[in-house]
């Protein structure tokens, strides 16, 4: 059996393979396979960066539209840690598709970083889950601000 991850590189695929065998007129053959990965999902931005000052509001809006011929459904999405930030998950639908909207918002109330990472599990079980990376980065606001 032969596997090759696809996920992120929608498009034709074009892989070799190439098998060593103790034939010494064949000794090395050769295999190539051609395919479509067909996307699943268009998620736009790919990532939520929230960049701001303590008490400054910050959030981040991410789409995500199925691209399969039956629009999945999201049955959960489980940040790794989800510290220093809030989420929700609306479905709406957008010029006739389905679409989902997550929205992100910090809620870190100190200046520092934070990296965390959004599971998304459909009802497609055929596909692995979707990643977001969320990412914050809170600094201290200038005197005089608040």
């Amino acid at each position: 059996m032969v596997k090759f991850a696809t996920k992120g590189y929608p498009g034709k695929i074009h892989k070799t393979i190439k098998v060593s065998t103790n034939d010494s007129e064949n000794a090395l053959i050769k295999f190539k396979l051609t395919g479509e990965v067909k996307k699943f999902a268009t998620i736009t931005p790919k990532k939520a960066v929230l960049i701001g000052t303590v008490s400054e509001e910050i959030s981040r809006v991410i789409t995500i539209v199925p691209e399969t011929e039956k629009p999945f459904n999201i049955v959960k999405i489980t940040p790794l840690k989800g510290v220093d930030f809030r989420y929700s998950l609306e479905e709406i639908v957008s010029a006739g598709k389905k679409e989902f909207k997550l929205t992100v918002e910090n809620t870190k109330e100190t200046a520092g970083r934070y990296y965390d990472k959004f599971t998304i599990i459909t009802d497609m079980s055929d596909y692995i889950p979707l990643t977001i990376i969320v990412s914050g980065d809170i600094r201290q606001a200038a005197s005089g601000q608040k």
